[in-house]
């Protein structure tokens, strides 16, 4: 339950024994009704927030579904780059392979005719005997001669052709080696873009199930004020009869001593204050709410004192504040204690400042209000921040 919700049935409890210290029923029964229209424009607050918070949960689920089909376009693409690296990878391991190959076979050809062209040469410049003085030797050297110059001729070409034969595999290599750089690239970004998707899919959930849980709360703070409001209806009709029934008690108020202390007043518990008084932004639907006192976190089983000391208007069980006590100070101010694990007092019971009421709870989180009548105080303004 939110705080302003909670804050509502707290008024209802302060209706009820501020009609105990205060002997003016007509203005009682006034402020009864006005409180009940009060209820009512809450309950149709509440309804704009709740339809406000499913809008937003379609939004969000929207979004959701949004970021799916990204993702699911992410992955597809994601395969065929795979499937495509994985074949160039397989066709760069064989293009490897078969330049290898082909520099092997241009080295061979290559070497080959270079020895023809050094046995060339060689055979050209022979010197020795006249070749004229033997015809035979003469018509065989010059058979080698041509032999030699074809045999060059043939593997020039042959070396040629394995020459551009490596040339064509290094450009074929390089081709996909390029290739395979840039579908490196395009799966890099798509890896990158899923993700990103799968970032701000995960951030959105989270949104969502923060949204759920706070339709959740409000759809019952909705109920809350209905039965607030029935509450009421019930309070106003034992008021106007105990009007018709009671004579009207002159006013006793003097001077408050509680109002002189303003700012002097010890902290009700230890610890850090995680929540203020006033107006609050949701981080998350963007709704605003009112808190009519402070939050303070502390340590599990520490005690909790009155601020002053007054009268218990109230001991026991309130939902959304768990065991809760109400004392009033001065039959005009009231400090109200939320979160106990056990409450110490009873009702009507008399209290000096500074005595136990009872103690935090497991998770040490304590509610603490001030109220001027029904009118929200700021604590702060009123505790020494010095002694929290």
């Amino acid at each position: 339950m939110t705080a302003r919700g909670s804050s509502i049935i707290l008024l209802l409890y302060l209706l009820l024994c501020g009609s105990a210290f205060s002997g003016d029923d007509s203005k009682d029964i006034m402020r009864q009704k006005q409180e009940l229209e009060q209820i009512q424009r809450d309950m149709e607050a509440g309804q704009q927030r709740l339809d406000s918070l499913e809008a937003e949960q379609r939004r969000v689920t929207s979004a959701i579904g949004k970021y799916d089909e990204r993702m699911a376009s992410d992955r597809r693409v994601l395969r065929r780059l795979t499937g495509e690296l994985e074949q160039l990878k397989a066709n760069i391991a064989r293009g490897d392979s078969l330049l290898q190959t082909n520099r092997e076979l241009f080295d061979r050809h290559r070497r080959r005719y270079l020895g023809n062209i050094r046995q060339f040469y060689t055979l050209s410049r022979q010197t020795g005997r006249s070749l004229t003085d033997y015809p035979n030797d003469e018509l065989a050297y010059h058979r080698r001669i041509i032999y030699l110059t074809a045999l060059a001729d043939f593997e020039s070409g042959t070396v040629r052709d394995a020459s551009a034969l490596v040339d064509r595999s290094e450009t074929a290599l390089e081709d996909m080696s390029k290739r395979r750089k840039t579908i490196s690239g395009l799966k890099k970004e798509r890896e990158t873009s899923y993700g990103l998707g799968r970032s701000q899919r995960e951030r959105q959930e989270k949104n969502l199930v923060q949204l759920r849980r706070k339709s959740t709360v409000e759809a019952d703070r909705v109920i809350t004020l209905k039965q607030a409001a029935q509450e009421m209806q019930d309070i106003i009709a034992r008021l106007e009869e105990a009007r018709a029934r009671r004579a009207q008690e002159p006013s006793r108020r003097g001077p408050s001593a509680f109002a002189a202390r303003r700012g002097q007043l010890l902290s009700p518990y230890r610890g850090q204050i995680i929540e203020a008084f006033g107006e609050h932004v949701d981080p998350v639907s963007r709704l605003k709410s009112f808190s009519p006192g402070i939050t303070i976190k502390g340590k599990a089983r520490t005690p909790v004192y009155a601020v002053a000391s007054g009268t218990v208007a109230y001991a026991g069980n309130l939902r959304g504040y768990g065991n809760f006590v109400i004392i009033s100070h001065d039959d005009q101010y009231y400090s109200t204690y939320a979160g106990l694990d056990e409450v110490l007092v009873s009702e009507n019971q008399f209290v000096s400042s500074r005595a136990k009421l009872g103690s935090s709870g497991q998770d040490g989180v304590v509610k603490f209000e001030l109220r001027d009548g029904r009118e929200p105080l700021d604590p702060v303004k009123w505790i020494d921040l010095e002694s929290l």
